[in-house]
């Protein structure tokens, strides 16, 4: 086989690899915006009961997630993001792009106090959703994520009268 054949054989198994890499990367991102969907569902039963004009509100809203390797311009990951405002103060959840084996990660923001902290909601493969709190360095602390374990979060959020 000459180079030109061997040149025309490599730019068709890059053409293959790359198609397959596009399909993997389409069925996952409608497993991820499928799942993603759901989770806000479940959030917004959750607040239902409780919702009341200016002092709990839940809106949807359309989302392009992106990343540090994504520009927006760019990205395909075509979503929602989900902003929850209590007490006149926003809490939103952000998709992230989706991380390695379909990962799905969420940004909460507007919950940490802690000056280089932050929240995220992580899709586990057995489809629940954890909550994680990160601080630092350390390992993040983990919690099971929940509309009890939502409406606490939430709960700290509205202001207490000082006695």
């Amino acid at each position: 086989m000459d180079d030109v054949q061997q040149l025309g054989e490599m730019l068709k198994q890059f053409a293959q690899s790359e198609a397959h890499k596009k399909q993997l990367f389409e069925s996952q991102s409608a497993v991820w915006a499928t799942r993603i969907g759901e989770l806000f569902d479940q959030i917004e039963q959750w607040l239902d009961p409780v919702k009341s004009p200016n002092l709990l509100e839940v809106a949807r809203e359309p989302y392009v997630a992106f990343g540090p390797s994504v520009a927006v311009e760019t990205s395909t990951f075509k979503t929602e993001k989900l902003t929850i405002v209590i007490a006149g103060k926003p809490v939103e959840f952000v998709p992230d792009v989706m991380g390695a084996g379909g990962l799905i990660s969420l940004a909460v923001m507007g919950l940490t106090a802690a000056r280089y902290g932050s929240v995220s909601l992580v899709g586990l493969a057995s489809g629940t959703w954890q909550w994680r709190k990160t601080n630092g360095l350390k390992d993040p602390d983990t919690f099971a994520f929940d509309g009890n374990f939502l409406a606490a979060q939430l709960q700290s959020l509205i202001p207490r009268e000082r006695g």
